[in-house]
C-alpha cells in the first residue's frame, strides 16, 4: 500500500538559489527595491546551513503531534506520521507555552557516520548500499513498516513553520529560538547577521566547516529576520521574496592518477579512461 496523500495548509515552497556574492547582493537589493527602501539600508538576516535531507511538516494540535507530511510537490505530500513518531529527537508533545495549533517545518537527515554504518549493515545483509545520506533518509522514512524506520537513526532540524495562527515571536530568529525552548532540535550554526558583509562571512565560516559537520549540507539559507517585512514582501509563484539559498560549489579533492587505460570502441575509436585513487 502507498502512503495517504495530505494537502498542506500552506504550500511548502522551494527557494531561489544564489551562487556568488553578487547574487546575494542582488537578493538584498531586490528586497530594498520592492520595499522602497534606500540603497544603503542594511537588513537583519538569519543564516543557517542548508541541510541536504528531506523536507518535513509536523502538525501539532493542542500541543500533540497529530500529523507529519513530506513536502511532495509543495501543495500535497504524504502522511508519514507513524514513521515520524519513531524519530527520537522529535517531541510527541510541546510544552504549555506552545500555541494550540502550529505546523513546524524542517529537515529529516542521516548523519554521515550513521549513513556509513547503515550501508555497512546493508552490505553485510547482502543488500544494495544506498547512494547517499539524502536517499538513505528518504528511503528510511518511506518504509511501510514503521519498525524499519525506527531502526534507522534519523534526525530532524526545525527551521520554519506552515499554518500558525499565533507565533511565539515577531522575527525569524525569535520563533526558531522558541522552537528550541519547546524541545525541538534547531541548528546550532544558525546566526543573526546585520549586513551583507556579515552574511558572507558566516557563509565562508560554514563552508570551511562543511567537511567536519557530520551531516551533509549544500549551502547556507538566508531569511529576512523581520516577519512583518516578510509578509510585505510575500511570494513569487514558487518561492518567497524574503529568502534565498546560497549554494556551495561542488566539493573538491586532490587524488593520484594511477593509470590510463585505452578502451577500444565498436568503430575502433580509442578512448582514454583515467584510473584514479579513490578519495
Amino acid at each position: 500500500c502507498r502512503f495517504a496523500k495530505v494537502r498542506h495548509a500552506g504550500p511548502m515552497l522551494s527557494l531561489d538559489n544564489a551562487f556568488s556574492g553578487e547574487d546575494v547582493a542582488g537578493f538584498l537589493q531586490q528586497m530594498r527595491n520592492f520595499l522602497g527602501l534606500p540603497e544603503n539600508t542594511e537588513f537583519a538576516v538569519t543564516a543557517e546551513p542548508k541541510i541536504d535531507g528531506l523536507s518535513m511538516s509536523l502538525r501539532y494540535e493542542r500541543r500533540k503531534l497529530v500529523m507529519a507530511a513530506t513536502r511532495g510537490d509543495g501543495e500535497e505530500g504524504e502522511n508519514v506520521t507513524a514513521n515520524i513518531l519513531t524519530v527520537k529527537n522529535i517531541p510527541h508533545e510541546l510544552p504549555a507555552s506552545a500555541p494550540d495549533l502550529i505546523e513546524i517545518r524542517g529537515e529529516i537527515y542521516l548523519s554521515t557516520q550513521d549513513f556509513a554504518d547503515l550501508n555497512a549493515a546493508l552490505v553485510a545483509a547482502g543488500e544494495k548500499p544506498l547512494a547517499n545520506p539524502r536517499n538513505g533518509a528518504a528511503g528510511s522514512l518511506r518504509q511501510q513498516d514503521a519498525s524499519i524506520t525506527a531502526s534507522r537513526p534519523l534526525k530532524f532540524f526545525a527551521y520554519s513553520w506552515g499554518e500558525a495562527p499565533e507565533l511565539p515571536g515577531e522575527t525569524q530568529w525569535d520563533v526558531v529560538q522558541a522552537f528550541k525552548g519547546w524541545g525541538l532540535p534547531v541548528n546550532p550554526l544558525m546566526a543573526l547577521c546585520h549586513s551583507g558583509a556579515e552574511i558572507l562571512a558566516h557563509y565562508r565560516r560554514i563552508e570551511a566547516m562543511r567537511a567536519s559537520l557530520g551531516y551533509d549540507i549544500d549551502g547556507v539559507v538566508y531569511k529576512l529576520n523581520d516577519l512583518a517585512l516578510q509578509k510585505r514582501l510575500g511570494f513569487r509563484t514558487r518561492s518567497p521574496r524574503w529568502a534565498i539559498a546560497h549554494k556551495f560549489s561542488a566539493e573538491q579533492a586532490t587524488t593520484v592518477l594511477e593509470a590510463i587505460d585505452i578502451q577500444v570502441g565498436r568503430t575502433g575509436a580509442l578512448t582514454p579512461v583515467a584510473r584514479l585513487r579513490p578519495v
